[in-house]
């Protein structure tokens, strides 16, 4: 019969129904004094279950959190295990490699999907080729409401892996087991790749050849997609990564789906719509106008992350051949303008279930803001994540959140307004909310103390708190924020020296002396220290003297560094300790440096930190020994004096550890206690920086 792990239950099982379905034995509760009753007639006894798996709700309980490779076996034990455990197997389907997509391809597998094709609830893919496979008419999708595109579609077949297993029904062996369940294993043939196969294999990639090219172009036949969405009445979430958005027919037709639910009671609308594809394309300015405006109440979260330039260089839509009023059925022709439900026609007072909004890419650019009869509708909006690029915008969002969403308690935002913004203004965004918890920036250049004092009103709330490449954040309001945010979880306030804007954000370690933190629940904190005294320290990275007090010996950095310590050792949650840079700028032209050499540049970083932590058990490293879930630490580009004592203190006080960042320079010979973290802790990772190096330009 062969090894039981290569039993698989993809063909010729029987074929039973739901347990969810089905009736179950109603057990009789246990009374104490059972024993004391006289003995029942044997007819009228109650068949009490043997064990725990004869009770299908505790089994389905327990099933339901195992592994696809746990539940395999599990059904392989008998007729009521293959009864109960058919469903939660085959619940949801990934096909993401290409050895998956040719093995579900197969014979046995495709009479598999037939037979249980019911009872699948989620497909995820990465291939387009294999939606067809659900397509055949003996395949049931009733059942089926996840979509799922979660990386780059494939609009062409993938390369045959070497060593695939080719497998066919006549390739089964059939065993039948104690309780006459049918199971099978597969006899598995091993590809030898002759002269003439590998000749067979060419000449078949040169026939895909085309296919591949319409794949690169994103060419590809959008009915079979359209053909599986009608297929499924149930659809409730559509997640697409990589399409080409520049399809108006695509466009239009998910956002038929979005309204079918109001033209066919028999279908459910979208729940969850997610369409990214960050590659430039000429997608129509009036596409995502209609999209937006055809979004339903029932709609709980909507991700549109599609960048397709300015829409100045859009076609007017007179010249498209699409009239905005036009709207597709399921088959791509004209309905009835009934049926074409738009945001306005609602009532005023219909309720909004839209939770989560993300709007990213060029989807807000200059002109008109398609997005804010949407926003409008969403009162019960709780978190959203968008993309600026116009002081108008930002105005406007800001006025909306504040009229139209008072739930809203999750906010990402990215300016790209190419121009410092004025401080009321980003206050009066960090004021469009009742009360933050989760608050993310990105590149507003115009942080002061109205924004500050904004923010300082969510202390009580806020959890999250992400000011990434923010200037103006000054090192007092750092401090306030430190100090008054009892329940921050995550903190990130760093920039990073650029072609308008410099390093400026960074907290200065005088501030931490009388104003001690209360965010003792802090998980992730990402922020430059700096202002302490390194009298060890002489020249730069420019090779010049290091100069004024805090390098000059008239000052001892020892006891500022234990204050520094002792707050930091304070946060006995932290998992992530970043206290260096992330990135260095190799784009400005400033940071390269001419050398002895002809033609030769040495990149020199300006963000090297030389009044920094030493990191040594000297200046009170051992002060953080209370940091037992750290995982990652971060120390790049500082100037630290860690050695062999250290990197062992720091692999036995920090049990967790799974990556220190800043130990290793690309090129730089390995230091010693570097090698005895390779050598003892390598499940310690040291990805190495860049560093200063040198290149050359042609």
């Amino acid at each position: 019969m062969g090894d039981t792990a290569s039993f698989t239950p993809l063909a010729h099982a029987p074929l039973h129904s739901s347990p969810f379905t089905a009736t179950t034995t109603t057990y009789p509760p246990l009374h104490p004094q059972a024993h004391s009753r006289p003995p029942a007639q044997p007819d009228s006894v109650a068949k009490l279950p043997h064990n725990v798996f004869d009770i299908p709700e505790l089994l389905l309980s327990i099933c339901s959190h195992l592994s696809s490779h746990d539940i395999l076996q599990c059904v392989l034990v008998s007729r009521h295990f293959h009864t109960l455990c058919i469903p939660i197997l085959y619940s949801s389907i990934s096909i993401l490699s290409a050895f998956q997509f040719y093995r579900f391809r197969s014979p046995a597998a495709q009479l598999a999907l037939v037979r249980y094709g019911s009872f699948v609830w989620v497909f995820k893919t990465q291939y387009y080729n294999i939606l067809p496979c659900f397509l055949n008419p003996s395949v049931d999708c009733s059942n089926l409401t996840r979509i799922e595109f979660p990386r780059a579609c494939r609009f062409s077949d993938p390369v045959v892996p070497r060593g695939y297993c080719q497998q066919a029904v006549e390739d089964v062996d059939y065993i039948v087991d104690e309780e006459g369940v049918t199971v099978f294993s597969y006899q598995q043939h091993n590809l030898t790749h002759t002269v003439e196969e590998n000749a067979t294999s060419r000449i078949t990639d040169m026939k895909n050849a085309e296919a591949r090219a319409r794949g690169v172009l994103g060419i590809f036949d959008e009915t079979t997609l359209f053909a599986l969405m009608e297929k499924c009445p149930r659809l409730t979430t559509l997640s697409m990564v990589g399409f080409p958005f520049d399809n108006d027919l695509l466009i239009r037709q998910i956002a038929y789906r979005l309204t079918i639910a109001c033209a066919s009671p028999t279908f459910a609308g979208l729940r969850t719509l997610a369409l990214t594809n960050l590659h430039f394309c000429r997608l129509k300015a009036s596409s995502i106008d209609y999209l937006l405006n055809h979004c339903t109440p029932e709609l709980e979260e909507l991700l549109l992350c599609i960048s397709y330039g300015s829409r100045a260089e859009m076609v007017d839509l007179a010249t498209q051949g699409v009239a905005p009023e036009e709207s597709m059925d399921g088959a791509g022709h004209e309905s009835d303008h009934s049926r074409d439900t738009r945001i306005g026609d609602y009532p005023d007072d219909t309720v909004w279930n839209l939770k989560k909004l993300t709007l990213k890419g060029d989807l807000t650019g200059s002109g008109n803001l398609s997005w804010l009869p949407l926003l409008r509708r969403s009162t019960w909006l709780t978190s959203i994540h968008i993309d600026l690029f116009t002081e108008h915008a930002m105005d406007q969002l800001a006025s909306t959140l504040s009229q139209y969403c008072p739930n809203v308690t999750d906010m990402t935002v990215r300016c790209s307004t190419a121009s410092p913004q004025e401080d009321d203004r980003i206050a009066d965004l960090i004021r469009s909310s009742r009360a933050w918890t989760h608050l993310s920036m990105w590149f507003f250049h115009g942080f002061g103390p109205f924004s500050t004092a904004a923010l300082v009103r969510h202390s009580a709330t806020l959890e999250t708190l992400v000011l990434e490449e923010c200037d103006g954040f000054s090192s007092e309001d750092i401090q306030r924020v430190l100090s008054s945010c009892p329940n921050l979880r995550t903190f990130r306030a760093m920039t990073s020296n650029g072609w308008d804007f410099s390093s400026t954000v960074y907290l200065d370690a005088s501030e931490m002396v009388d104003s001690p933190w209360v965010c003792h629940r802090l998980e992730n904190l990402k922020l430059i220290i700096t202002g302490i005294a390194r009298p060890d320290l002489r020249f730069d990275q420019y090779g010049e003297p290091l100069t004024g007090p805090l390098h000059d010996g008239s000052i001892q950095g020892f006891e500022l560094q234990r204050i520094v310590y002792q707050q930091l050792g304070k946060l006995t949650h932290l998992q992530e300790l970043w206290l260096g840079h992330d990135k260095q700028d190799l784009d400005d032209e400033d940071n390269y440096h001419r050398t002895e050499v002809e033609g030769q540049w040495r990149f020199i970083d300006p963000d090297e930190q030389f009044e920094c932590l030493e990191f040594s058990l000297r200046s009170g490293l051992d002060l953080l020994s209370g940091l037992k879930d750290l995982r990652t630490l971060n120390l790049d580009r500082l100037q630290t004096r860690m050695g062999m004592s250290e990197v062992q203190w720091m692999a036995q006080q920090w049990p967790r550890l799974e990556r220190v960042i800043g130990l290793v320079v690309q090129g730089d010979q390995v230091p010693k206690h570097v090698q005895w973290l390779y050598d003892n802790h390598p499940q310690i990772a040291l990805p190495p920086v860049l560093g200063n190096f040198f290149t050359s330009f042609s």
